[in-house]
C-alpha cells in the first residue's frame, strides 16, 4: 500500500526521534513497564434481520437472539518505556474484531513524548485520536462503567488512531487544571459497506483542538475537528455517473455530491461529566456536518447516570443520533428504451445507497450494573431497548441488504468481564 507523503515524513521524523532516544550515550537509566487489558464478552440481540455492532469497522454482529463473543472481545497490550523526564516512548496493540483486519489496524499506539518544560507535552508517532471523553481509552473496558462506549455516540464516529503530532498545555488552576491540545496527522481506515464486498477505503487527515477542564468533581470538554478526504471512497461509482450524464441529467451532480476526494467533515463536540465517588454522570453532545454527500449531518448525544453501592455500581443510559437531513430518494432518467434503463439502474441504486450511507435515526434506553469482584477485575451486565427508524440502521449490519418498510428495534443484552494486568 503506497504512503501518504504526510504519514511517510511523520515516519521517518518518529525513527530519527527514537534512534536519539535509543542513544546509550544520552540515558544512563531506561525503565520499562509492561501492562494489558482484556474484556471476554458475549452480546445477544433479538432482531432476525440485522446484526448488532460496537462500530462501524466490525462486519458481523449479533442477531436473532444467537450468542456473539466477537463483538466486545479484545486484548490489549502496552509497553512503556521511560528515558528520562523529558522523553517517553509507548507502544499499544490491540487484537479485536475488525474488517479487513490486520497487524497494522491493531496498532493503535507507537509514539514518543517530549516534555521540554514540565506542563509541556509533544508527541510524534501513531497517537490515539484524543477528539471525544472516551477516545484514548474507548477500548479499555475496566476503565468506564458500561459495557462498551455508548452505541449512539461512538459507533459511528469510529476513529482510534491517526500518524502524526499533537500538543497539550497543562494549566494548574486553584482547583482543577486546564488542557488545551492541539493535532494533526493522517490516517486510513477501512468500512464494510452493503453494496460492496471489498467495503470502502478512507484516507484522510484529522486537525484540531480541544480543551479540557477538571475541576473538583467535575469534567468538561470542547472539542472542534476538521476531517479532510484525501481520496474519492466510491470512485467505480462516480466514474459511471460521469459517463451516463448526456442520458441522465441529474447523474454529474450526484456524482459531484459523491466525490469524496478534497471534502471535509467537521465536528463540534461538548461533554460534561460529574463523579464524587458515589453518584458520577457524564453527557456528550456532537454535531456532525460535511460537504460531502456521502455524509449525513448528523447529531450525536447519550447522557449516563450511576450510583455506587461499594464494589457495586448500578447505572441508566439514554442516548440518540438523529439525521439533519432528510432521507434521499433518487429517480432514474425517464423515457429510455429498456436496455438502457436497465443498464443504468444499479447506478441509481448505488447513488442512493450511497447517499443515505450515513443516514441514522435511533435511540437507546438501557440499564445496567457493574460488579468490581477483584482486584482490577470487574463483571458488566447491561440490557438496552433500542428503537430504529425505518431508514436509519445503519449503525447496524444489514445481512440481506433489506429495504425495510416499517421501523425496527432491538433489545440488546450483554455480559462482560473487564481486566487490567
Amino acid at each position: 500500500m503506497r504512503l501518504n507523503p504526510l504519514r511517510k515524513q511523520l515516519n521517518q521524523a518518529l525513527l530519527i526521534a527514537l534512534s536519539l532516544c535509543l542513544s546509550p550515550s544520552a540515558w544512563s537509566e531506561v525503565e520499562h513497564r509492561f501492562s494489558g487489558f482484556a474484556t471476554l464478552g458475549v452480546v445477544a440481540s433479538d432482531n432476525e434481520d440485522i446484526g448488532f455492532r460496537r462500530d462501524l469497522t466490525q462486519d458481523e454482529g449479533a442477531r436473532n437472539n444467537d450468542l456473539y463473543w466477537a463483538t466486545d472481545s479484545l486484548i490489549g497490550v502496552q509497553w512503556h518505556t521511560r528515558f528520562s523526564h523529558k522523553f517517553d516512548t509507548t507502544v499499544q496493540v490491540v487484537a479485536r474484531d475488525r474488517f479487513k483486519n490486520d497487524f497494522e489496524k491493531s496498532l493503535e499506539w507507537a509514539f514518543i513524548r517530549y516534555r521540554p518544560v514540565d506542563g509541556l507535552d509533544i508527541r510524534l508517532g501513531r497517537l490515539g485520536s484524543d477528539i471525544f471523553m472516551l477516545s484514548e481509552y474507548r477500548q479499555v473496558g475496566y476503565a468506564f462503567q458500561w459495557v462498551r462506549p455508548p452505541l449512539e455516540f461512538y459507533s459511528w464516529l469510529a476513529l482510534y488512531h491517526f500518524d502524526g503530532i499533537d500538543i497539550n498545555k497543562r494549566f494548574d488552576l486553584s482547583n482543577g487544571t486546564l488542557n488545551i491540545k492541539a493535532y494533526y496527522g493522517n490516517t486510513r481506515a477501512d468500512f464494510p459497506t452493503n453494496y460492496n464486498e471489498e467495503g470502502v477505503d478512507i484516507d484522510f487527515n484529522p486537525a484540531g483542538v480541544s480543551f479540557k477542564l477538571e475541576w473538583g468533581n467535575w469534567r468538561g470538554r470542547y472539542t472542534y475537528s476538521s476531517v479532510s478526504i484525501n481520496n474519492n471512497i466510491l470512485e467505480p461509482l462516480t466514474d459511471g455517473l460521469y459517463q451516463v450524464q448526456s442520458v441522465w441529467a441529474d447523474a454529474k451532480a450526484y456524482a459531484d455530491s459523491i466525490n469524496s476526494e478534497g471534502k471535509t467533515m467537521e465536528y463540534h463536540e461538548v461533554g460534561l461529566g460529574y463523579d464524587n465517588n458515589v453518584w458520577w454522570a457524564q453527557t456528550e453532545y456532537t454535531e456532525l456536518t460535511s460537504d460531502s454527500g456521502s455524509f449525513v449531518n448528523s447529531s450525536y448525544f447519550y447522557f449516563t447516570l450511576g450510583r455506587r453501592f461499594g464494589p457495586v455500581s448500578l447505572y441508566a443510559i439514554a442516548g440518540s443520533v438523529k439525521p439533519e437531513e432528510d432521507y434521499r430518494n433518487v429517480t432514474g432518467p425517464e423515457g429510455l428504451p429498456p436496455l438502457y434503463a436497465q443498464q443504468i439502474q444499479p447506478l441509481v441504486e448505488g447513488t442512493q445507497e450511497t447517499l443515505n450511507g450515513s443516514y441514522l435515526d435511533q435511540q437507546c434506553r438501557g440499564l445496567g450494573v457493574r460488579w468490581d469482584f477483584a482486584s482490577r477485575k470487574a463483571l458488566k451486565f447491561q440490557v438496552e431497548n433500542y428503537e430504529m427508524d425505518k431508514n436509519g440502521t445503519n449503525l447496524w449490519v444489514n445481512y440481506e441488504n433489506k429495504d425495510f418498510t416499517e421501523d425496527q428495534s432491538s433489545t440488546v443484552i450483554s455480559l462482560t468481564m473487564d481486566v487490567l494486568f
